[in-house]
């Protein structure tokens, strides 16, 4: 690499005087090859930590507002944190980062796709401090999004450190982003697979090489901080036979189509957000939708895992729990009203969050969305039609459902469900629920040329024309 390679690929001018020996030992010593492996471990070592930490600061911000919703209470104070949490991360990424951390995933790919790969340095932190205000506070939306942009930006930062070509440069993005989802979802091949599937990672065996190491490496990581607990444990007590793939395949006709609506909706919502220029009401409209919603199902607080987790495990009580409807309606109507209602504001929530500048991402609030559908789906066959389905077992089933339908990647979403719950005796199922959904939504992607994926309408405005990034140095 001559003088100007490194004008142009480094941006840390302090570094500058020692990369030009190191690149000349380096290629003397070892094999590019072996290089970008080593790179990917460190990479996926930082994105380990940076998911552990991530974790830990939405845990301890929720701790202060989440055991404060009573039972057969009016919560009205609930709406106040997500106004507050969207107006605090409006105010952190304007004023003191000025960067645009919202949709983190949609950036990302518009940054490759332009071939920006130079990240700013502040995104190796700023999405994992708006994220956690955002999500401790309230914000009904996931860790993913920022986790991916902040492993990207550690992989990109750590290639420019070293003044590496724009083309090592993109294998350690790739390396950081399937890192971090690897590790904020404890699933190694679900982080390749999003590589693969969503960002376009270059398919070579020194690229999947890499992106397979760095996975491995944060899931590893984060494992041993966490103790080797996952986020979801799913210890099913119901049957579950053969028998019942036909209905499976129904659940992923019904997920495929809730899949429409959640897009549609979703994506109306971040275009009508767009629209109010003025920041402060932005944020503050955002805020008060994703409260009011919160008052009516404060199970949608956050993230969601814990409810999530009880409904897979069979404890459908925890959706009511705080809600306003929760002394109105009971029994299996009751609850099925109250997922019903969830599944219908689940992608009011999210896009409030996500669009009027609350910094969060779309692919665990699908999971969530997904377990109310296929317990909604169970419940109603059990309790119309007399069957006895597994009603944890087709929750779970769901997941997989509306993820794969809502993100458009089913390869991700078959691993990331099995493996972010260590369960994989249900692998045919699964992967025949999303596999439905998927082929749902791509018929009538097919039928519709206006229709565009979830994440790549973040990007897109009425003439379909990509928006400009502000986050990649030119």
């Amino acid at each position: 690499m001559d003088n100007s390679d490194e004008k142009k690929f480094t941006s840390f001018p302090g570094f500058a005087s020692w990369v030009k020996p190191f690149n000349e030992w380096r290629i003397a010593h070892i094999s590019e090859n072996v290089f970008i492996v080593i790179l990917a471990i460190i990479v996926g070592a930082l994105c380990g930590f940076a998911a552990y930490a991530f974790k830990w600061l939405i845990s301890f911000i929720v701790s202060f507002f989440l055991p404060h919703i009573k039972d057969g209470a009016l919560n009205f104070w609930i709406i106040l944190p997500p106004v507050v949490g969207i107006l605090l991360a409006g105010i952190f990424t304007r004023y003191i980062v000025r960067t645009n951390l919202s949709h983190g995933v949609g950036q990302l790919i518009n940054d490759l796709k332009h071939k920006l790969y130079r990240l700013k340095h502040n995104i190796t932190f700023s999405p994992i401090i708006g994220g956690s205000i955002t999500l401790g506070m309230g914000g009904s939306a996931g860790a993913e999004g920022p986790i991916a942009y902040t492993g990207a930006a550690i992989g990109s930062n750590i290639g420019q450190l070293l003044g590496l070509s724009p083309d090592m440069l993109k294998i350690l993005i790739a390396c950081g982003t399937s890192a971090g989802i690897a590790g904020i979802f404890s699933a190694p091949i679900g982080g390749l697979m999003f590589a693969l599937e969503l960002v376009g990672m270059q398919i070579s065996i020194p690229s999947v090489l890499a992106a397979t190491v760095s996975c491995l490496t944060s899931y590893l990581t984060i494992f041993t901080l966490h103790g080797g607990h996952p986020d979801l444990t799913f210890t099913p007590l119901d049957n579950y036979s053969m028998d019942m793939l036909p209905l499976v395949a129904l659940l992923g006709l019904f997920c495929g189509l809730y899949s429409i609506y959640y897009s549609y909706v979703a994506g109306h919502l971040d275009t009508f957000y767009k629209k109010i220029k003025n920041p402060w009401v932005r944020n503050l409209t955002g805020g008060l939708a994703i409260g009011l919603i919160l008052f009516l199902f404060p199970s949608m607080y956050g993230v969601g895992y814990p409810i999530l987790g009880n409904v897979i495990n069979g404890d459908c009580t925890a959706l009511a729990k705080g809600s306003v409807l929760e002394n109105i309606v009971c029994g299996p109507q009751g609850l099925m009203l109250i997922a019903g209602g969830i599944l219908l504001f689940k992608c009011w929530a999210v896009a409030s969050t996500n669009s009027s500048g609350g910094v969060g991402g779309d692919f665990a609030p699908t999971l969530f969305a997904g377990g109310m559908a296929g317990f909604l789906f169970a419940t109603f066959c059990n309790t119309y039609f007399s069957t006895d389905l597994p009603v944890g077992v087709f929750a779970y089933l769901g997941m997989a459902g509306a993820m794969s339908g809502i993100i458009e990647a089913p390869l991700m979403t078959i691993f990331i469900t099995m493996e972010m719950t260590q369960t994989y005796r249900f692998a045919l199922p699964v992967t025949l629920c999303a596999l439905v959904s998927f082929l749902v939504v791509k018929t009538r992607a097919i039928l519709s040329k206006e229709y565009h994926p979830l994440i790549h309408h973040h990007l897109w405005f009425r003439h379909g024309q990509p928006e400009k990034t502000v986050n990649s140095r030119k």
